[in-house]
């Protein structure tokens, strides 16, 4: 179910594409490099963890090579997944206001 839910919430947000997995814990988001111009993600999912106070782990943290992905892991209850989510959503909107990205 936590997979579900995490899958039709990242999904639903301007710019996030992931295939849904079949045997794993985590999900591997990509965001839309025009829409989200990282240069470093690093950097990104730090500022994602002060302002929402939500823990990710970059892309670059798995070895890939650009920075537009992510790793969301849904072993968390449907609520504090759904919450965690929207706050992703509501930073990724403000980085695409801060960056003149309209969607």
């Amino acid at each position: 179910k936590q997979r579900d839910v995490a899958y039709e919430l990242l999904t639903a947000i301007p710019g996030v594409t992931c295939t849904k997995p079949a045997a794993a814990m985590y999900l591997f988001p990509r965001l839309d490099p025009e829409m989200y111009p990282i240069q470093d993600d690093q950097q990104f999912i730090l500022d994602l963890l002060l302002e929402e106070k939500v823990l990710l782990v970059q892309g670059t943290g798995f070895n890939w090579h650009t920075p537009d992905h992510f790793r969301v892991v849904f072993l968390p209850n449907v609520d504090d997944l759904t919450e965690a989510i929207h706050r992703i959503a509501r930073f990724l909107e403000n980085y695409r206001k801060k960056h003149g990205v309209k969607v």
